[in-house]
C-alpha cells in the first residue's frame, strides 16, 4: 500500500494536468453524447456500462504506462514490429467480419480492434528505429524504409478491407521524418508524389459517374483517362516531363541557376505518381467509389450513398450556436442520423449541444496535440521526442478525419473520435497514448 501511494504521488506531481482535463472533458462529453445517442435503441444501459468499463480500464492502462520508462520499448524495435504484424496477420485468420470489414477479434463477450494497437505499436517502431545514430536521415534509403514500415502495417489493413484505418500512417511517416531531419525538400517531393498518385484516380472516379461532363473538361478527361489507360499514361508521363525540361530550360535563361538533376527527379516523381495511380484505380471497391463521388458530389445519390453526409450535415447545422438540448435532436432520436454513438457522435453534439460544445471539443482536442508537441519539444531524449510527436499526430489526424467526414469535408472513411466516440478498441488505445505521453513527460529532463 506505501508503494502504490508513493507511487501515486509521484505520478500526481509530475503529471501533465493540462494534458489531463483535456481528456476528461472528451471523456465527460463523449460519455453524455454517447447516452443520448443510444438512449431511443432501448439499451442504454449496456452501452453506457462497456464505455465505462473501457474507460476505468483505460484509466489504469494509462497509469501504469506513465509510470514504465518508454524506453523499453526502444530497445528490440524489430521484435515490436514483428508482434504488430501478427496480430494484424491474426485478425485475418481469426477475425470475424462486422460492416463488411474483417477487422475484429471476438473472445467470448470481448471484441477488440487489432489495428488500433498496431498504430501505437507503428509510432513506437518508427520513433525507435529513426533515433539510429548510424543511419543518414537525409538519404533516399531512410524515407523508402520509413514508408516500407508502414506499407506492411497498410497492406494487411487493406485486406479487411478498412480503409480508414491506413489514413493515419502516411501523416505520422512524414511527420516523425520530418522532426528526425529530413530534408522539406524531400518531403514536398513526397506530397507531390501523393497528390498526382491520388487526383487521378479521383477524378477518374468522377467522371466515370457522369461521363456527360467528359466533353466540357478535356483537359481533366485527359488526366481521368491516364489512370485507366497504359497508352494514355504514358503519353501524360512525356508530356509532364517536356513541360518540366522547357519550364527549367526557361528559368535557365532568366539567371535561375537550377541543377538539372532537379527537373529529372520532379519527371520521375511524376512517373511514380502516374504508375501508381494506375495501381489504385484497379484497387478501389465499388463501395469506395461511391464514396469519393458523394463526397464530391452529395446529390449525386441523397438516399444512398450520400444519404450518410446529408444527414450529418443537417444534424451540425440545425443544432446551431446552444443546441437543440440533451434528447432532443430530431435526427438522433428520430434514427435518421447513421453510426450516431460511434463514426457519427460529432453529429450528435453539434446538434444537441450545438456549436458552442462543438468548438469545446475542437479546443480540447487541439490542447492534446499542443501538449503532445511541446513534451516534444522540451525532452532531452531524442526517442521520446519522436513518440511524441507520433502519438499527437496520431491523436491530431484522426480527429481532423472525423470531424472533417461529418461536417462533408472529407469522405467517409468510419474513423472513430478520440476519447468521444463509443468503442472499447478506440478508448483503450486512446489512454494508451496518453500514458506513453505522461510517460515521456515523467523523464524529459533526465536522458
Amino acid at each position: 500500500m506505501q508503494t502504490f501511494s508513493s507511487g501515486f504521488a509521484y505520478w500526481r506531481r509530475r503529471i501533465d494536468w493540462p494534458l489531463m482535463i483535456a481528456v476528461g472533458v472528451l471523456l465527460s462529453v463523449g460519455m453524455i453524447a454517447v447516452y443520448s445517442a443510444v438512449s431511443p435503441m432501448g439499451s442504454a444501459q449496456r452501452y453506457m456500462f462497456k464505455q465505462t468499463t473501457a474507460i476505468v480500464l483505460g484509466m489504469a492502462i494509462l497509469f501504469v504506462l506513465s509510470n514504465l520508462n518508454y524506453q523499453l520499448f526502444r530497445s528490440h524495435p524489430g521484435v515490436l514490429y514483428a508482434l504488430t504484424i501478427l496480430l494484424l496477420v491474426a485478425v485475418m485468420v481469426i477475425g470475424k467480419r462486422i460492416y463488411g470489414a474483417k477487422s475484429w477479434i471476438v473472445l467470448g463477450p470481448f471484441s477488440f480492434e487489432p489495428v488500433e494497437l498496431a498504430k501505437i505499436g507503428f509510432v513506437l517502431v518508427l520513433a525507435g528505429w529513426l533515433d539510429r545514430p548510424e543511419i543518414e536521415i537525409s538519404s533516399w534509403r531512410v524515407i523508402a524504409a520509413a514508408f516500407g514500415l508502414a506499407a506492411g502495417h497498410m497492406l494487411l489493413i487493406l485486406k479487411a478491407p478498412d480503409l480508414g484505418g491506413t489514413l493515419v500512417y502516411p501523416p505520422i511517416v512524414m511527420s516523425l521524418l520530418f522532426f528526425a531531419g529530413v530534408r522539406p525538400l524531400y518531403l514536398l517531393a513526397l506530397i507531390f508524389f501523393g497528390g498526382v498518385a491520388v487526383g487521378i484516380p479521383v477524378i477518374s472516379i468522377y467522371f466515370s459517374v457522369q461521363p456527360q461532363l467528359l466533353h466540357l473538361h478535356p483537359i481533366l478527361n485527359f488526366f481521368a483517362a491516364s489512370a485507366k489507360e497504359i497508352r494514355v499514361a504514358i503519353e501524360m508521363v512525356f508530356l509532364a516531363a517536356a513541360g518540366i525540361f522547357t519550364l527549367w530550360w526557361f528559368l535557365r535563361k532568366f539567371q535561375f541557376r537550377i541543377p538539372w538533376q532537379y527537373p529529372l527527379f520532379l519527371s520521375l516523381i511524376v512517373a511514380l505518381g502516374v504508375m501508381t495511380a494506375q495501381v489504385a484505380e484497379h484497387s478501389i471497391k465499388d463501395y469506395q467509389r461511391k464514396r469519393i463521388v458523394v463526397f464530391l458530389s452529395p446529390s449525386f445519390d441523397p438516399l444512398g450513398a450520400g444519404y450518410n453526409i446529408t444527414q450529418s450535415v443537417i444534424a451540425v447545422g440545425s443544432g446551431r450556436i446552444f443546441g437543440k438540448g440533451l434528447f432532443s435532436g430530431s435526427q438522433t432520436q428520430l434514427g435518421f442520423l447513421p453510426a450516431k454513438h460511434t463514426d457519427f457522435i460529432f453529429s450528435v453534439i453539434g446538434e444537441e449541444l450545438g456549436f458552442m460544445w462543438a468548438c469545446i471539443i475542437l479546443g480540447a482536442l487541439g490542447v492534446i496535440v499542443w501538449r503532445a508537441f511541446m513534451i516534444a519539444a522540451e525532452c532531452q531524449d531524442r526517442y521520446g521526442a519522436l513518440v511524441a510527436v507520433g502519438l499527437g499526430c496520431l491523436i491530431g489526424f484522426e480527429s481532423v478525419v472525423n470531424i472533417g467526414m461529418v461536417l462533408g469535408l472529407l469522405p467517409i472513411t468510419g474513423v472513430a473520435l478520440p476519447f468521444v466516440s463509443y468503442g472499447g478498441s478506440h478508448i483503450l488505445t486512446s489512454l494508451m497514448s496518453v500514458g506513453l505521453l505522461q510517460s515521456v513527460n515523467f523523464r524529459r529532463y533526465i536522458y
